[in-house]
């Protein structure tokens, strides 16, 4: 195993967070907050899913999810079911505005990482790129 340098550790958290901040200021407009359209997002890519599993996910504590979901269902972006095969259990899926919103979250903050990749020069662009596998990895695990 290669030797992590703390420091480089360091950088990487920062530039991790940065990154994490302005994507989400890219995105501010939109009214809800980044825990509550990464629930959203996780509900579009996954859904149906059931209220436990997206916890699991998100990382989130059953009380917040439930909040959270509870604001995302009173302006019509999920809607909670009856589970299929346990009726007392409830998942949750988009609304087709639920659907649209994420749309348009996502296509924002693909826009804010394209320009910033367009203003890089060449070849750092394309270092960042190669390490896709290894980010796509690390956010994994």
């Amino acid at each position: 195993m290669t030797h992590i340098d703390v420091d480089d550790v360091s950088r990487l958290r920062a530039a991790i967070g940065r990154l994490s901040r302005q994507l989400n200021a890219s995105v501010a407009d939109i009214g809800f907050s980044p825990s509550q359209l990464s629930v959203l997002g996780t509900v579009a890519r996954r859904g149906p899913i059931g209220i436990g599993e997206l916890a699991e996910l998100e990382g989130i504590n059953p009380t917040m999810l439930s909040r959270i979901v509870g604001k995302l269902s009173d302006a019509d972006l999920i809607e909670r079911l009856a589970h299929p095969d346990d009726g007392r259990a409830v998942v949750v899926q988009t609304t087709a505005a639920g659907r649209k919103l994420h749309d348009r979250v996502q296509g924002q903050r693909s826009k804010a990482i394209a320009a910033r990749l367009e203003n890089m020069p060449d070849l750092q662009a394309a270092q960042l790129l190669a390490a896709l596998p290894a980010l796509e990895a690390l956010s994994a695990r």
